[in-house]
């Protein structure tokens, strides 16, 4: 109505920052029965411009975009993790790879577990799984890398990356017999990584042993 058009006409020529007030009396139903008690009621309305945005500048929320468009978001979100992680940007990366996979988790929230829309989003949250726990590894977050990890490889087993960088992890954990049950598997599944599987597992044992002697070092020193 009218009050609605006086609105716009105070906010197109308010200033960003600035405070306007005005008053207004509520002539019409609102379908409300609880609003409908304000009818003839003077009503002010604050209104608090706090910025401006051009057409194109503004980001959608996630909960309002089409399924098609969230799709697309994670396409998105995963190449600018990639930038990131390139650029050695670990903080970004790790912001884009986690908004990609929970935007795939409320796209699977939708779908029926098991049904083939539910698998393909599941298979496609694999390779962000990958990427976001190989940011935990170099930012030396073990358990969290592990915790991804676990998902990664309870759908694929024998997914190679998922191996090598969850025994990475658990070497940097100090969990050694995990650690040299993933080398093992790594190795089995894919013979090609025999020799690496098997120097990281000399690596472990000789830090472990390092570790030990410190430590009986350092509680000798205690006496």
């Amino acid at each position: 109505g009218g009050d609605d058009w006086g609105r716009e006409a105070v906010v197109s020529t308010q200033s960003t920052g600035a405070v306007v007030r005005q008053s207004c009396c509520g002539s019409q139903s609102t379908g409300y029965h609880d609003l409908d008690k304000l009818t003839g009621v003077s009503l002010i309305f604050e209104i608090d411009l706090i910025s401006v945005e051009q057409p194109g500048q503004y980001n959608k929320k996630i909960w309002t975009m089409s399924e098609d468009e969230k799709y697309a978001l994670v396409v998105e979100l995963r190449e600018k993790g990639n930038n990131h992680f390139k650029a050695k940007n670990m903080d970004k990366a790790e912001i884009n790879y986690a908004k990609a996979i929970g935007t795939l988790e409320q796209l699977g929230m939708r779908e029926q577990p098991q049904s083939e829309p539910w698998n393909k989003i599941e298979d496609m949250k694999i390779p962000l799984l990958l990427n976001y726990s190989q940011v935990m590894l170099v930012k030396k977050e073990y358990t969290t890398a592990i915790m991804h990890l676990n998902t990664v490889l309870k759908r694929d087993p024998e997914n190679v990356k998922g191996l090598y960088r969850r025994a990475t992890a658990h070497s940097g954990c100090w969990n050694i017999e995990q650690a040299e049950r993933d080398w093992t598997e790594l190795a089995r599944v894919d013979p090609s990584q025999s020799n690496l599987a098997l120097k990281r597992m000399s690596e472990l044992r000789a830090a472990v042993k390092e570790k030990e002697l410190e430590e009986k070092a350092r509680l000798k020193g205690m006496f």
